[in-house]
């Protein structure tokens, strides 16, 4: 080492030597001497650094800035572990810097409608540097120090992360959407990222800009391709081309020349018409308008005249009877049950029956006995109740997409499309069309419509990304693309049916009752009092059961305790309530609860008064066909106690005799399923109902978990109604604020007595 002047200098202070260079020194204790330390060269990462040619010439020569100058890097992801010279790479092409830009203005203009104190803008004196701020994050910091040395520095005096432009990603990456990008960051991202930073990369490297595109990124609402749809509101235009005018006459002659077992309404002759024209449809109609009819009706119609030569009926299993029904009456054509045993189902699957029918599940053990048969001519697949396809996870999901996949035409049905989100959507009409109504991109699809919130919530040493669903989003554009495949009907518009009067009775827990409501209570509150919010997300299934105990101590305590002897005052109320009704002896009463054994315990209670009859999903499908029919032909049998899951789908629980009526449903307990809430009461309230009016009862354990359940359903059957009815119905229960299942929520529902 060359003599150097001893001067009195500290570490990474300059000195300024006789060469006419700037060094920095360090000051060894051991040699007592100044020397040069080892210079690192630059770390090269897949986004690494390339030297400039004057840093080359001052290779030996090492100088420190007062603040680190990102201005002299430049960033060209893997060109430097490719060996590429820089100077002969080509930029990335246009379509994909058109991605890039388009990504960063969606960025930059949701941006500005935050109200966040996490900001990222563009140091004044250098237009590469960002200057981040953000409020105390310890993980947040963790990562910022994870990037390359060269790349971010913290400077205490503004309080702020000084980092080079072209780990934006990085930075939009651990600081997530809620953001508030400045217009100045914005423009000089534009110039920046018009360079070679993304150069000669392929596409799915492009950074994060790329991969979190579907943030931002909506499905397109330009128009598209929809085949018409009569019965519709398009269907009286008479703006359609002379073809297509002569298509709908065609199939309306077919339809006035076949014969009807019974008359049709004309709503369902509409529906016919619905399901000839369209390949690919979604029937809608509300519950209780009839739609297996119609179905029925349009496979005999496209049977006979050759359209289709095979159909698929997929339902239900508790449905299938009533499937067998409406096809006898409606087509001549022979069927064929897929049913039984692996052999058994072999041997069905052998028929040459034209029509297949077959529950969901026996679909998924047969689907690639069925691609086949499908494949095999000129197929029509109706997937009944296709709510029971709405995850798109589901191993069913996967079989009936699979299945329908080579079918001519596909119909879903169901009265219930939205069960609880409009997440609900995307499988049954991926299903049905393919992708064409809302593409094939799930994700998608969810961050168009939906607002999300992720949560990250801690496991072990990672942390798992929850979604949680906020509210819908979009809404008009949902509704155009569900209404341009789908025809939906309601009852109030389209048959001369009874109103329901909807009443709440708020019962009073006996004191014996409240007291093992309150110790139950209490120690649930406590439990979730000691959960942080990331453990709560975690553990939120077992808190929602933990929960739904305090709703059946509320229907009825033995539920829960088996030494439990006290007074139940819901069944007090119960027992008043039907006395009062069966003083008029023609009616017929239907009572639900979510309790398989309060159903039990009732039907023993109820059968020598007023014939009790059980219905529940313990019972085999012919057990279950007796209890419906007893109850339609049997006038002694006056009350129908059942699960809504288990006779939610499908039934008509009306007398048939002409005399008796069941007009009057008793809620004893509501649970947050939406689906079989809104499905339960279409039972009664359908074509055949002749009671001047209907009345449905919900039994409230005042000061409990029942107000909170309740709640929930009016969000999720006010969220569905919007959507597909375009109407803020009335539901008869208590409008409120949306309720979100988080802790904080949770305890204060506790503090203020609604739990």
């Amino acid at each position: 080492m060359p003599n150097r002047p001893k001067l009195k200098i500290t570490f990474l202070e300059r000195v300024y030597c006789n060469q006419g260079t700037y060094h920095f020194m360090s000051y060894s204790k051991k040699k007592k001497a100044y020397y040069q330390p080892h210079v690192k060269p630059p770390i090269r990462l897949q986004y690494g650094i390339v030297e400039t040619e004057e840093e080359k010439e001052l290779k030996n020569r090492v100088r420190i800035p007062e603040k680190v100058q990102f201005a002299e890097q430049k960033i060209v992801g893997t060109l430097i572990l490719k060996k590429i010279d820089y100077k002969n790479v080509s930029p990335l092409k246009a379509n994909h810097m058109e991605r890039i830009k388009n990504n960063l203005k969606k960025i930059y203009e949701e941006s500005q409608l935050s109200k966040s104190s996490n900001k990222i803008d563009s140091d004044p004196d250098s237009p590469q540097v960002l200057a981040v701020t953000f409020n105390y994050n310890q993980t947040c910091i963790d990562r910022i120090k994870g990037l390359d040395r060269n790349e971010r520095a913290w400077d205490p005096e503004k309080k702020q992360w000084r980092i080079f432009i072209g780990c934006f990603d990085e930075i939009f990456d651990i600081l997530g959407k809620n953001i508030v990008l400045t217009k100045a960051c914005y423009e000089n991202l534009l110039k920046f990222v018009i360079g070679r930073y993304y150069a000669n990369m392929a596409v799915s490297k492009m950074g994060k800009l790329i991969i979190r595109e579907s943030w931002y990124e909506e499905i397109d609402d330009g128009l598209f391709d929809v085949e018409i749809l009569p019965g519709s509101t398009l269907a009286n235009s008479t703006e359609y081309p002379f073809e297509i005018q002569n298509k709908i006459q065609h199939f309306k002659n077919l339809i006035s020349q076949f014969t009807f077992q019974r008359k049709p309404y004309s709503h369902q002759i509409s529906g016919i018409e619905f399901l000839m024209m369209n390949s690919q449809c979604a029937l809608l109609d509300e519950m209780g308008c009839g739609k297996s009819f119609q179905i029925a009706s349009a496979i005999s119609i496209l049977l006979s005249n050759h359209l289709i030569t095979k159909v698929l009926v997929v339902a239900p299993k508790s449905l299938i009877h009533t499937w067998q029904y409406e096809l006898s009456l409606a087509t001549k054509f022979s069927y064929q049950v897929i049913e039984g045993n692996p052999s058994q189902r072999k041997k069905c699957l052998d028929s040459s029956s034209q029509i297949f029918l077959i529950h969901y599940e026996g679909l998924r053990l047969e689907q690639e006995a069925l691609e086949d048969w499908v494949e095999n001519g000129e197929t029509m697949i109706v997937f009944d109740e296709s709510q029971r396809i709405k995850n798109i996870e589901a191993k069913t999901t996967i079989a009936s997409k699979l299945v329908r996949n080579n079918a001519k035409r596909c119909v879903i049905a169901t009265g219930t499309p939205i069960a609880n989100r409009p997440m609900d959507l995307f499988a049954q009409y991926l299903v049905m069309d393919n992708g064409k109504t809302f593409g094939s991109n799930f994700s998608l699809f969810k961050n168009t419509y939906c607002e999300i919130e992720i949560i990250e919530i801690p496991a072990g040493r990672r942390k798992i990304r929850v979604e949680k669903f906020i509210g819908v989003k979009n809404s008009q554009a949902l509704q155009k693309r569900i209404q341009a495949t789908s025809l939906r009907r309601l009852k109030e518009d389209v048959l001369d049916l009874p109103p329901i009067i909807y009443k709440d009775y708020f019962v009073e827990l006996s004191a014996e009752q409240k007291s093992f409501y309150m110790k139950v209570r209490d120690n649930v509150k406590s439990e979730i009092e000691l959960l942080s919010s990331h453990a709560f997300q975690s553990q939120k299934n077992n808190i929602v059961v933990k929960l739904l105990r305090l709703s059946q101590i509320s229907s009825n305590p033995f539920l829960v305790d088996k030494k439990f002897h006290g007074t139940n005052s819901k069944f007090n109320e119960l027992d008043s309530i039907l006395n009062d009704v069966f003083e008029d002896d023609t009616k017929k009463v239907i009572l639900w609860s979510h309790f398989v054994e309060n159903i039990k315990f009732l039907q023993t209670e109820y059968f020598e008064k007023w014939g009790a009859i059980s219905h529940t999903g313990e019972m085999n499908l012919a057990e279950r066909q007796v209890s419906i029919s007893e109850f339609q032909d049997n006038p002694s049998a006056r009350l129908f106690i059942a699960t809504p899951q288990s006779a939610k789908e499908g039934l008509t629980l009306l007398p048939k005799d002409g005399r008796m009526k069941a007009d009057t449903m008793i809620y004893l307990d509501l649970n947050f399923d939406a689906s079989s809430y809104i499905q339960s009461q279409a039972r009664f309230h359908r074509i055949g109902q002749t009671a001047e009016k209907c009345l449905v009862i919900h039994l409230i354990g005042q000061n409990t978990i029942d107000n909170y359940i309740r709640r929930t359903l009016v969000d999720k059957m006010r969220t569905a109604s919007l959507l597909v009815d375009n109407k803020d119905k009335d539901f008869g229960l208590q409008e409120s604020e949306p309720m979100f299942m988080d802790k904080e929520n949770v305890l204060k529902l506790f503090q203020d007595g609604q739990l």
